[in-house]
């Protein structure tokens, strides 16, 4: 059985600009590990009360569709989610049949539409009675089954900020977490105090951490490279080696400044991979993200 990469996009204090981060990195990701509609990437919003992600690629056609098994079904562990059906081929398998193909809306080619399949966080349902905060027996342990089995590539998991629950039990699953932050003191400080609890709480981890839609400095008094280098040194106090976590700055260190702000994002969610391929054009600032777009996928596979 082909190993399943399991990442989460996390920030622990919500926009850092975490879910359009993902949106830009999928369809790199997607050609990383080669993914196909006989072994394709499954993205799941977990982000069920803010549910971003659903937003920029849900159809609102399914919202309704009660074929369409979505993140709460998948939380709760709903009989949708049967690990005893004959066929393990992901073309046949009913809860992967039930997602929908979104490989066309980050850019693939029509041919790939199922290389990348999404779980939508739309749903009339909640966790526990009339709220998603204090339900039990939350997991994600048979979807997990469900996509080793069936030969995915990866699961791509978006989080809701901080410490709320679906949050927590994805970041248990993943292997990698992509943990996203702005340059403030605010974000800094939070993400570093995460960063300490991460050695105790979530074993067997790589962190890599992200500053996301970094401004030009130019015309303040703030140099850039001052601004990353206090960042990285804070993360660097935060022991998260131990129990065999590993904090990855390569976004922080060797003059790099994370990634850096792209203006278009300030005003549509865009997938620059996309825009790129149907334009031909895109701006310096919008090369230079995609450049690290590709960068953060490069880092993601790296030693799975």
């Amino acid at each position: 059985m082909a190993k399943t990469l399991k990442v989460s996009f996390f920030s622990y204090k919500g926009g850092a600009g975490r879910t359009s981060l993902l949106y830009n990195t999928l369809p790199f990701l997607a050609k990383k590990l080669e993914a196909t509609p006989q072994n394709p990437i499954v993205v799941i919003d977990l982000d069920i009360d803010s549910k971003g992600l659903s937003y920029l690629l849900d159809d609102k056609t399914q919202k309704s569709n009660d074929d369409v098994v979505n993140a709460i079904d998948v939380l709760k562990g709903s009989s949708k989610l049967s690990l005893n059906y004959e066929t393990n081929n992901p073309l046949e398998h009913p809860f992967l049949k039930s997602l929908i193909p979104i490989g066309e809306k980050v850019g693939l080619d029509r041919e790939e539409n199922r290389a990348v399949l999404f779980c939508t966080a739309h749903s009339t349902n909640y966790l526990n009675d009339n709220n998603n905060f204090d339900a039990s027996n939350v997991n994600l342990s048979t979807f997990r089954k469900i996509c080793e089995n069936c030969g995915c590539k990866a699961i791509v998991m978006d989080t809701p900020a901080g410490g709320q629950l679906s949050g927590t039990v994805a970041l248990k699953e993943s292997r990698v977490i992509v943990t996203t932050l702005r340059i403030t003191k605010q974000f800094k400080d939070g993400t570093a105090e995460f960063l300490k609890n991460a050695g105790s709480r979530f074993h067997y981890k790589n962190f890599i951490v992200v500053p996301n839609a970094v401004p030009d400095a130019e015309g303040t008094d703030f140099s850039m490279s001052n601004i990353m280098s206090n960042i990285c040194s804070t993360f660097k106090n935060c022991n998260v080696s131990e129990n065999e976590n590993i904090l990855n700055l390569s976004f922080v260190e060797n003059g790099e400044n994370g990634i850096n702000e792209v203006k278009l994002l300030k005003f549509e969610e865009t997938n620059l991979f996309k825009k790129g391929k149907e334009t031909g054009v895109l701006l310096q600032d919008e090369e230079s993200a995609v450049k690290k777009y590709q960068k953060l996928a490069d880092e993601i596979v790296k030693g799975f």
